[in-house]
Protein backbone atom coordinates (compact mmCIF):
# COMPACT_ATOMS: atom_id res chain seq x y z
CA UNK A 1 0.00 0.00 0.00
CA UNK A 2 0.76 3.18 -0.72
CA UNK A 3 2.85 5.51 2.29
CA UNK A 4 0.83 6.88 4.92
CA UNK A 5 -0.12 10.85 4.16
CA UNK A 6 1.87 11.89 7.47
CA UNK A 7 4.74 10.31 5.88
CA UNK A 8 5.93 13.88 4.66
CA UNK A 9 9.47 14.48 5.54
CA UNK A 10 12.93 12.92 5.63
CA UNK A 11 14.11 10.47 3.66
CA UNK A 12 11.38 7.38 2.13
CA UNK A 13 13.51 4.72 1.12
CA UNK A 14 11.48 1.29 1.73
CA UNK A 15 12.43 -1.88 1.53
CA UNK A 16 10.36 -4.60 0.22
CA UNK A 17 9.84 -8.47 1.16
CA UNK A 18 10.12 -10.28 -2.08
CA UNK A 19 6.70 -12.02 -3.04
CA UNK A 20 7.31 -15.83 -2.93
CA UNK A 21 8.80 -14.75 0.92
CA UNK A 22 5.56 -12.87 1.67
CA UNK A 23 3.33 -15.47 -0.15
CA UNK A 24 4.69 -18.49 2.27
CA UNK A 25 4.58 -16.01 4.89
CA UNK A 26 0.69 -15.61 4.37
CA UNK A 27 -0.19 -19.03 3.91
CA UNK A 28 2.22 -20.00 7.19
CA UNK A 29 -0.21 -17.66 8.67
CA UNK A 30 -3.62 -19.09 7.53
CA UNK A 31 -1.85 -22.11 8.60
CA UNK A 32 -2.26 -21.40 12.07
CA UNK A 33 -5.64 -19.27 11.71
CA UNK A 34 -7.46 -22.98 10.65
CA UNK A 35 -5.45 -25.02 13.09
CA UNK A 36 -7.01 -22.05 15.81
CA UNK A 37 -10.58 -22.31 13.96
CA UNK A 38 -10.52 -26.36 14.31
CA UNK A 39 -9.07 -26.80 17.31
CA UNK A 40 -9.89 -23.85 19.27
CA UNK A 41 -11.81 -20.78 18.59
CA UNK A 42 -12.53 -19.59 15.12
CA UNK A 43 -10.10 -16.94 14.14
CA UNK A 44 -10.28 -15.30 10.65
CA UNK A 45 -8.19 -14.61 8.18
CA UNK A 46 -9.18 -11.76 6.51
CA UNK A 47 -7.59 -10.09 3.65
CA UNK A 48 -8.23 -6.60 2.95
CA UNK A 49 -8.15 -5.84 -0.87
CA UNK A 50 -10.07 -2.72 -1.07
CA UNK A 51 -6.39 -1.14 -2.79
CA UNK A 52 -4.88 -4.51 -4.32
CA UNK A 53 -7.99 -6.51 -6.13
CA UNK A 54 -8.55 -6.15 -9.71
CA UNK A 55 -5.16 -4.51 -10.68
CA UNK A 56 -3.99 -7.93 -11.62
CA UNK A 57 -4.72 -11.14 -14.21
CA UNK A 58 -5.07 -12.90 -10.72
CA UNK A 59 -7.66 -10.58 -9.93
CA UNK A 60 -7.82 -11.30 -5.63
CA UNK A 61 -4.41 -11.10 -3.63
CA UNK A 62 -5.48 -14.56 -2.53
CA UNK A 63 -4.62 -15.90 -6.04
CA UNK A 64 -1.80 -13.51 -6.49
CA UNK A 65 0.46 -14.90 -3.29
CA UNK A 66 0.27 -18.33 -3.94
CA UNK A 67 2.10 -20.81 -2.80
CA UNK A 68 6.16 -20.76 -3.96
CA UNK A 69 5.93 -24.50 -3.96
CA UNK A 70 2.51 -26.12 -4.04
CA UNK A 71 1.16 -23.33 -5.99
CA UNK A 72 -2.29 -23.26 -4.14
CA UNK A 73 -3.86 -20.25 -3.63
CA UNK A 74 -4.78 -18.65 -0.69
CA UNK A 75 -8.14 -19.30 1.07
CA UNK A 76 -9.22 -16.55 3.61
CA UNK A 77 -12.52 -16.17 5.67
CA UNK A 78 -13.13 -12.52 5.04
CA UNK A 79 -12.62 -10.45 1.78
CA UNK A 80 -13.06 -6.98 2.01
CA UNK A 81 -13.28 -5.56 -1.68
CA UNK A 82 -13.63 -1.82 -2.55
CA UNK A 83 -14.70 0.28 -5.82
CA UNK A 84 -12.13 -1.61 -7.80
CA UNK A 85 -15.27 -4.18 -7.61
CA UNK A 86 -17.27 -2.14 -9.63
CA UNK A 87 -14.51 -0.51 -11.82
CA UNK A 88 -14.13 2.52 -9.70
CA UNK A 89 -17.81 3.71 -9.14
CA UNK A 90 -18.59 3.89 -5.40
CA UNK A 91 -19.43 0.38 -3.96
CA UNK A 92 -17.93 -1.74 -1.43
CA UNK A 93 -18.35 -5.34 -0.15
CA UNK A 94 -17.25 -7.31 2.76
CA UNK A 95 -17.97 -11.46 1.87
CA UNK A 96 -17.09 -14.12 3.93
CA UNK A 97 -17.08 -17.86 4.43
CA UNK A 98 -20.40 -19.70 6.43
CA UNK A 99 -19.69 -19.50 10.07
CA UNK A 100 -17.30 -16.65 9.29
CA UNK A 101 -20.28 -13.44 8.16
CA UNK A 102 -23.86 -15.26 9.53
CA UNK A 103 -26.38 -12.04 7.90
CA UNK A 104 -28.82 -13.30 10.30
CA UNK A 105 -27.31 -13.51 13.10
CA UNK A 106 -27.38 -10.12 15.05
CA UNK A 107 -24.59 -11.50 17.91
CA UNK A 108 -22.02 -11.34 15.02
CA UNK A 109 -19.71 -7.86 14.46
CA UNK A 110 -20.36 -7.32 10.92
CA UNK A 111 -23.65 -7.37 10.74
CA UNK A 112 -23.76 -7.40 6.69
CA UNK A 113 -27.48 -7.70 6.45
CA UNK A 114 -27.72 -4.39 6.99
CA UNK A 115 -26.51 -1.16 4.42
CA UNK A 116 -24.36 1.72 6.09
CA UNK A 117 -22.44 4.43 4.60
CA UNK A 118 -21.63 6.58 1.84
CA UNK A 119 -23.31 5.60 -1.29
CA UNK A 120 -24.34 2.35 0.29
CA UNK A 121 -26.04 -0.39 -1.84
CA UNK A 122 -25.94 2.63 -4.64
CA UNK A 123 -27.43 0.89 -7.25
CA UNK A 124 -24.92 2.73 -10.05
CA UNK A 125 -22.24 1.34 -8.46
CA UNK A 126 -23.90 -2.12 -8.63
CA UNK A 127 -25.06 -2.12 -11.92
CA UNK A 128 -21.51 -1.53 -12.79
CA UNK A 129 -20.22 -4.10 -10.94
CA UNK A 130 -22.60 -6.58 -12.62
CA UNK A 131 -20.79 -5.40 -15.89
CA UNK A 132 -17.06 -5.23 -14.84
CA UNK A 133 -17.71 -9.00 -13.09
CA UNK A 134 -19.74 -10.01 -15.86
CA UNK A 135 -16.42 -8.99 -18.75
CA UNK A 136 -13.96 -10.21 -16.44
CA UNK A 137 -16.02 -13.88 -16.50
CA UNK A 138 -15.66 -14.30 -19.87
CA UNK A 139 -19.16 -12.88 -20.30
CA UNK A 140 -20.27 -12.73 -24.20
CA UNK A 141 -22.91 -10.66 -25.84
CA UNK A 142 -26.47 -12.19 -26.84
CA UNK A 143 -25.38 -13.60 -30.23
CA UNK A 144 -22.36 -14.97 -28.65
CA UNK A 145 -19.43 -12.65 -29.19
CA UNK A 146 -17.32 -11.63 -26.58
CA UNK A 147 -18.04 -8.53 -25.27
CA UNK A 148 -13.97 -7.26 -25.68
CA UNK A 149 -12.06 -7.64 -28.53
CA UNK A 150 -8.91 -7.89 -25.94
CA UNK A 151 -9.80 -10.47 -22.87
CA UNK A 152 -9.88 -8.28 -19.63
CA UNK A 153 -7.30 -9.91 -17.96
CA UNK A 154 -4.86 -9.95 -20.71
CA UNK A 155 -5.28 -6.17 -20.45
CA UNK A 156 -4.54 -6.17 -16.91
CA UNK A 157 -1.29 -8.19 -17.50
CA UNK A 158 -0.31 -5.61 -20.60
CA UNK A 159 -0.98 -2.80 -17.97
CA UNK A 160 0.59 -4.40 -15.38
CA UNK A 161 3.87 -4.82 -17.85
CA UNK A 162 3.69 -1.56 -18.88
CA UNK A 163 3.52 0.44 -15.65
CA UNK A 164 6.76 -1.77 -14.81
CA UNK A 165 8.21 -0.39 -17.80
CA UNK A 166 7.30 3.19 -17.18
CA UNK A 167 8.67 2.94 -13.40
CA UNK A 168 11.81 1.39 -14.78
CA UNK A 169 12.23 4.15 -17.68
CA UNK A 170 11.46 6.72 -15.02
CA UNK A 171 14.03 5.78 -12.39
CA UNK A 172 16.92 5.56 -14.69
CA UNK A 173 16.02 8.98 -15.65
CA UNK A 174 16.15 10.65 -12.42
CA UNK A 175 19.02 8.45 -11.83
CA UNK A 176 20.64 9.98 -14.99
CA UNK A 177 19.35 13.96 -13.61
CA UNK A 178 20.90 13.40 -10.05
CA UNK A 179 17.91 14.11 -8.28
CA UNK A 180 16.97 12.10 -5.36
CA UNK A 181 13.66 10.71 -6.46
CA UNK A 182 11.96 7.41 -7.71
CA UNK A 183 8.77 6.18 -7.98
CA UNK A 184 7.52 2.46 -7.04
CA UNK A 185 4.53 0.49 -8.18
CA UNK A 186 2.36 -2.13 -8.02
CA UNK A 187 0.20 -2.69 -10.81
CA UNK A 188 -0.90 1.21 -12.17
CA UNK A 189 -0.78 2.35 -8.69
CA UNK A 190 2.38 4.83 -8.28
CA UNK A 191 3.81 6.34 -5.04
CA UNK A 192 7.06 8.44 -4.53
CA UNK A 193 10.32 7.51 -2.65
CA UNK A 194 12.83 10.20 -1.49
CA UNK A 195 16.47 10.01 -0.87
CA UNK A 196 17.37 12.45 0.80
CA UNK A 197 16.39 13.53 4.32
CA UNK A 198 14.84 16.86 3.68
CA UNK A 199 11.83 18.54 5.46
CA UNK A 200 10.71 20.01 2.19
CA UNK A 201 10.07 16.36 0.18
CA UNK A 202 6.46 17.04 0.65
CA UNK A 203 6.29 20.15 -1.73
CA UNK A 204 7.38 17.55 -4.83
CA UNK A 205 3.44 17.31 -5.29
CA UNK A 206 3.61 21.41 -5.63
CA UNK A 207 6.43 21.07 -8.17
CA UNK A 208 4.48 18.75 -10.47
CA UNK A 209 1.12 20.65 -10.12
CA UNK A 210 3.28 23.28 -11.70
CA UNK A 211 4.29 21.20 -14.54
CA UNK A 212 0.58 20.26 -15.07
CA UNK A 213 0.27 17.00 -13.32
CA UNK A 214 -2.16 17.20 -10.15
CA UNK A 215 -1.95 14.15 -8.28
CA UNK A 216 -4.49 14.45 -5.74
CA UNK A 217 -4.86 15.72 -2.72
CA UNK A 218 -1.86 14.24 -1.08
CA UNK A 219 1.29 15.10 0.33
CA UNK A 220 2.67 11.85 -0.07
CA UNK A 221 2.11 11.94 -4.58
CA UNK A 222 0.35 8.22 -4.24
CA UNK A 223 -1.46 8.22 -7.93
CA UNK A 224 -2.90 5.76 -10.57
CA UNK A 225 -3.00 5.59 -14.15
CA UNK A 226 -5.81 4.15 -16.30
CA UNK A 227 -5.65 0.80 -18.78
CA UNK A 228 -5.67 2.84 -21.43
CA UNK A 229 -2.41 4.83 -20.72
CA UNK A 230 -0.25 5.34 -24.14
CA UNK A 231 3.37 4.89 -24.47
CA UNK A 232 3.04 9.11 -25.48
CA UNK A 233 1.75 9.59 -22.50
CA UNK A 234 4.06 8.02 -20.45
CA UNK A 235 7.13 9.59 -21.81
CA UNK A 236 5.31 12.99 -21.43
CA UNK A 237 4.73 12.05 -17.53
CA UNK A 238 8.46 11.14 -17.46
CA UNK A 239 9.47 14.48 -19.15
CA UNK A 240 7.44 16.63 -16.74
CA UNK A 241 8.69 14.34 -13.26
CA UNK A 242 12.52 14.79 -14.44
CA UNK A 243 11.57 18.35 -14.82
CA UNK A 244 9.65 18.98 -11.64
CA UNK A 245 12.71 16.96 -9.74
CA UNK A 246 15.18 19.26 -11.74
CA UNK A 247 13.60 22.61 -10.38
CA UNK A 248 12.60 21.76 -6.89
CA UNK A 249 16.47 20.70 -6.23
CA UNK A 250 17.46 24.22 -8.29
CA UNK A 251 15.35 25.91 -5.32
CA UNK A 252 17.06 23.93 -2.59
CA UNK A 253 14.30 21.87 -1.44
CA UNK A 254 15.96 18.37 -1.61
CA UNK A 255 18.95 19.66 0.75
CA UNK A 256 19.68 17.13 3.34
CA UNK A 257 18.46 18.23 7.17
CA UNK A 258 21.68 18.87 9.39
CA UNK A 259 21.11 17.91 13.03
CA UNK A 260 21.97 21.92 13.48
CA UNK A 261 19.04 22.82 11.26
CA UNK A 262 16.60 20.05 12.85
CA UNK A 263 17.23 21.26 16.73
CA UNK A 264 16.66 25.01 15.07
CA UNK A 265 12.90 24.21 13.52
CA UNK A 266 12.53 22.25 16.73
CA UNK A 267 13.37 24.99 19.11
CA UNK A 268 11.56 27.26 15.96
CA UNK A 269 8.45 25.08 16.38
CA UNK A 270 8.44 24.93 20.45
CA UNK A 271 8.75 29.04 20.59
CA UNK A 272 5.82 29.05 18.30
CA UNK A 273 4.10 27.08 20.22
CA UNK A 274 5.13 28.63 23.86
CA UNK A 275 4.40 32.14 21.91
CA UNK A 276 0.54 30.60 20.87
CA UNK A 277 -0.16 28.81 23.87
CA UNK A 278 1.51 32.26 26.18
CA UNK A 279 -1.55 34.33 23.85
CA UNK A 280 -3.91 32.45 24.39
CA UNK A 281 -3.81 32.89 28.89
CA UNK A 282 -3.14 36.15 27.42
CA UNK A 283 -5.94 36.82 25.93
CA UNK A 284 -8.13 34.90 28.78
CA UNK A 285 -6.43 36.96 31.08
CA UNK A 286 -7.50 40.79 29.63
CA UNK A 287 -11.04 38.84 28.97
CA UNK A 288 -10.97 38.31 32.65
CA UNK A 289 -9.83 42.09 33.60
CA UNK A 290 -12.59 43.34 30.91
CA UNK A 291 -14.93 41.44 32.34
CA UNK A 292 -14.32 42.17 35.84
CA UNK A 293 -14.24 46.35 34.80
CA UNK A 294 -17.70 45.70 32.82
CA UNK A 295 -19.34 44.13 36.02
CA UNK A 296 -17.53 46.03 39.02
CA UNK A 297 -16.12 48.79 38.46
CA UNK A 298 -18.37 51.54 37.02
CA UNK A 299 -18.82 54.16 40.19
CA UNK A 300 -15.99 57.03 39.56
CA UNK A 301 -15.13 56.64 43.25
CA UNK A 302 -13.95 53.29 42.41
CA UNK A 303 -12.16 54.10 39.78
CA UNK A 304 -10.17 56.56 41.67
CA UNK A 305 -9.58 54.43 44.05
CA UNK A 306 -8.55 51.89 41.75
CA UNK A 307 -6.29 54.56 40.11
CA UNK A 308 -4.35 56.04 43.05
CA UNK A 309 -4.21 52.39 45.39
CA UNK A 310 -2.18 50.72 41.96
CA UNK A 311 0.03 53.90 42.07
CA UNK A 312 0.81 52.81 46.20
CA UNK A 313 1.11 49.41 45.00
CA UNK A 314 3.49 50.03 41.98
CA UNK A 315 5.86 52.75 43.66
CA UNK A 316 5.58 51.44 47.06
CA UNK A 317 4.49 48.27 47.61
CA UNK A 318 5.88 45.50 44.98
CA UNK A 319 9.32 47.21 45.30
CA UNK A 320 9.47 47.10 48.90
CA UNK A 321 8.63 43.68 48.82
CA UNK A 322 10.29 42.05 45.32
CA UNK A 323 13.17 44.47 44.99
CA UNK A 324 14.59 45.38 48.55
CA UNK A 325 13.66 42.53 50.48
CA UNK A 326 11.41 44.05 53.11
CA UNK A 327 8.28 42.26 53.03
CA UNK A 328 6.98 43.71 56.69
CA UNK A 329 6.94 47.31 54.92
CA UNK A 330 5.78 46.11 51.65
CA UNK A 331 2.83 43.84 53.55
CA UNK A 332 1.66 47.31 55.16
CA UNK A 333 1.63 49.27 52.09
CA UNK A 334 -0.41 46.68 50.34
CA UNK A 335 -2.17 46.00 53.17
CA UNK A 336 -3.17 50.26 53.18
CA UNK A 337 -3.70 50.23 49.66
CA UNK A 338 -6.14 47.30 49.34
CA UNK A 339 -8.11 49.31 51.98
CA UNK A 340 -8.41 52.36 49.84
CA UNK A 341 -9.12 49.60 46.76
CA UNK A 342 -11.93 47.66 48.29
CA UNK A 343 -13.32 50.49 50.14
CA UNK A 344 -14.38 51.35 46.84
CA UNK A 345 -16.46 48.33 46.34
CA UNK A 346 -17.87 48.37 49.54
CA UNK A 347 -19.00 52.08 50.18
CA UNK A 348 -19.41 53.25 46.77
CA UNK A 349 -20.14 50.14 44.39
CA UNK A 350 -23.39 49.76 43.28
CA UNK A 351 -23.27 46.18 42.46
CA UNK A 352 -25.70 43.81 40.36
CA UNK A 353 -24.46 40.76 42.75
CA UNK A 354 -26.12 38.14 40.35
CA UNK A 355 -23.63 39.45 37.65
CA UNK A 356 -21.24 39.60 39.94
CA UNK A 357 -21.34 35.65 40.81
CA UNK A 358 -20.74 35.12 36.92
CA UNK A 359 -17.62 36.46 36.90
CA UNK A 360 -14.48 34.35 37.24
CA UNK A 361 -12.71 33.90 39.61
CA UNK A 362 -15.57 35.27 42.11
CA UNK A 363 -14.11 35.72 45.42
CA UNK A 364 -17.08 37.68 47.87
CA UNK A 365 -16.72 35.43 50.44
CA UNK A 366 -12.94 34.54 50.04
CA UNK A 367 -12.94 38.83 50.55
CA UNK A 368 -14.61 38.03 53.79
CA UNK A 369 -12.55 35.12 55.36
CA UNK A 370 -9.41 37.14 53.94
CA UNK A 371 -10.36 40.08 56.18
CA UNK A 372 -11.39 37.87 59.08
CA UNK A 373 -8.07 36.16 58.61
CA UNK A 374 -5.90 39.32 58.61
CA UNK A 375 -7.46 40.54 62.19
CA UNK A 376 -7.48 37.25 63.69
CA UNK A 377 -3.56 37.66 62.69
CA UNK A 378 -3.45 40.76 63.65
CA UNK A 379 -4.61 40.13 67.19
CA UNK A 380 -2.63 36.93 67.28
CA UNK A 381 0.33 39.00 66.66
CA UNK A 382 -0.92 41.50 69.28
CA UNK A 383 -1.25 38.97 72.10
CA UNK A 384 1.94 36.84 71.13
CA UNK A 385 3.56 36.52 74.21
CA UNK A 386 0.45 35.02 76.02
CA UNK A 387 -0.06 32.73 73.16
CA UNK A 388 3.26 32.26 73.11
CA UNK A 389 3.48 31.28 76.78
CA UNK A 390 0.32 28.78 76.33
CA UNK A 391 1.47 26.97 72.89
CA UNK A 392 5.40 26.26 74.34
CA UNK A 393 3.83 24.30 76.84
CA UNK A 394 2.38 21.64 73.91
CA UNK A 395 4.39 22.61 70.92
CA UNK A 396 8.27 22.79 70.26
CA UNK A 397 9.43 26.41 70.47
CA UNK A 398 11.46 26.01 67.09
CA UNK A 399 8.15 25.33 65.43
CA UNK A 400 7.63 29.01 66.33
CA UNK A 401 10.53 30.96 65.58
CA UNK A 402 9.81 33.18 62.34
CA UNK A 403 11.05 36.25 62.05
CA UNK A 404 7.94 39.36 61.80
CA UNK A 405 8.86 39.76 58.04
CA UNK A 406 8.69 35.89 57.76
CA UNK A 407 5.23 36.37 59.68
CA UNK A 408 3.92 38.97 57.79
CA UNK A 409 5.31 37.42 54.86
CA UNK A 410 3.29 34.11 55.57
CA UNK A 411 0.44 36.08 56.28
CA UNK A 412 0.26 37.54 53.11
CA UNK A 413 0.04 34.40 51.31
CA UNK A 414 -2.70 33.35 53.08
CA UNK A 415 -5.09 35.92 52.09
CA UNK A 416 -4.39 34.66 48.35
CA UNK A 417 -3.02 31.63 48.51
CA UNK A 418 -6.73 29.38 49.30
CA UNK A 419 -8.50 31.14 46.49
CA UNK A 420 -5.63 29.97 44.12
CA UNK A 421 -5.45 26.35 45.44
CA UNK A 422 -9.61 26.06 45.36
CA UNK A 423 -9.39 27.73 41.59
CA UNK A 424 -6.78 25.03 40.63
CA UNK A 425 -9.22 22.39 42.17
CA UNK A 426 -11.88 23.28 40.17
CA UNK A 427 -10.32 24.37 36.79
CA UNK A 428 -6.74 23.09 36.81
CA UNK A 429 -2.99 24.92 37.52
CA UNK A 430 -3.07 26.90 34.39
CA UNK A 431 -6.76 28.20 34.82
CA UNK A 432 -5.41 28.87 38.08
CA UNK A 433 -2.20 30.65 37.15
CA UNK A 434 -4.16 32.78 34.80
CA UNK A 435 -5.96 34.06 37.80
CA UNK A 436 -3.24 34.78 40.30
CA UNK A 437 -1.34 36.89 36.54
CA UNK A 438 -4.41 38.48 36.34
CA UNK A 439 -4.14 39.57 40.48
CA UNK A 440 -0.22 40.17 40.28
CA UNK A 441 -0.89 42.50 37.48
CA UNK A 442 -4.31 44.02 38.19
CA UNK A 443 -2.30 47.41 39.50
CA UNK A 444 -0.74 48.20 36.34
CA UNK A 445 -3.38 47.38 33.74
CA UNK A 446 -5.39 49.66 35.98
CA UNK A 447 -3.86 52.55 35.61
CA UNK A 448 -4.36 52.26 31.59
CA UNK A 449 -8.33 51.53 32.70
CA UNK A 450 -8.66 54.22 35.23
CA UNK A 451 -6.33 57.00 34.43
CA UNK A 452 -9.68 59.19 33.39
CA UNK A 453 -10.44 59.09 37.10
CA UNK A 454 -7.57 60.50 37.63
CA UNK A 455 -9.46 63.03 39.31
CA UNK A 456 -12.94 63.42 40.23
CA UNK A 457 -15.65 65.57 41.64
CA UNK A 458 -15.85 65.54 45.12
CA UNK A 459 -19.49 65.35 44.93
CA UNK A 460 -19.04 61.80 44.39
CA UNK A 461 -17.94 61.03 47.52
CA UNK A 462 -21.48 61.60 49.13
CA UNK A 463 -23.30 59.12 46.94
CA UNK A 464 -22.58 56.14 48.96
CA UNK A 465 -24.50 53.00 48.37
CA UNK A 466 -27.12 51.64 50.21
CA UNK A 467 -26.02 48.28 51.90
CA UNK A 468 -28.99 46.79 52.24
CA UNK A 469 -30.13 47.66 48.39
CA UNK A 470 -30.63 45.38 45.59
CA UNK A 471 -29.09 46.92 42.70
CA UNK A 472 -29.63 45.50 38.98
CA UNK A 473 -26.99 46.54 36.33
CA UNK A 474 -27.63 46.60 32.74
CA UNK A 475 -24.26 45.33 31.10
CA UNK A 476 -24.77 47.22 27.95
CA UNK A 477 -25.97 51.15 28.97
CA UNK A 478 -23.72 50.43 32.18
CA UNK A 479 -26.50 52.29 34.34
CA UNK A 480 -27.28 50.27 37.30
CA UNK A 481 -31.20 50.80 38.56
CA UNK A 482 -31.85 50.54 42.84
CA UNK A 483 -34.32 47.68 43.38
CA UNK A 484 -36.74 47.68 46.65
Amino acid sequence: SPPAEKVTAGSRIRSAVPKDEYARWLHSLQDKCNYCTKYLTKVALVMDDIYFAFRTPELLSANYFVHPDTKAPLKPDVMILGKALAAGYPLSAVVGREGFLNSYDKKFLLQVNKTVGTLAAWHGGIVASNVFLEVLNGGGKQDGSPLLEIDAKDQLAELVKKCGAFTESLNDKFASACVPVRIRNFSNTFSIDFLNKSFYNSRYPQYLLAEGIFLGNYSTGKFNLNADVKKSDFDELEKQFVSAALKMQKDGYFEPVSSMAKKKLYLSLLARFAKNYAKIYYDQIMLDKHIDIEVSHNHPVNKFGHFWSSVGMIIFAYPLIFWYGQPLKGCLWFLATHVVRQSGHFFYEHQDRDIEKLKFGHKDASKKEAAAFLSIAGAAYYYREDIWAVVSQYIDPSFFELSIDQYASTIALFTVVPHFIDICYQYGFLRGLSWALKILTDPFTDLFDFYTHVIIHPIWFLDFKDQRATYRLDINTKKVVKVE
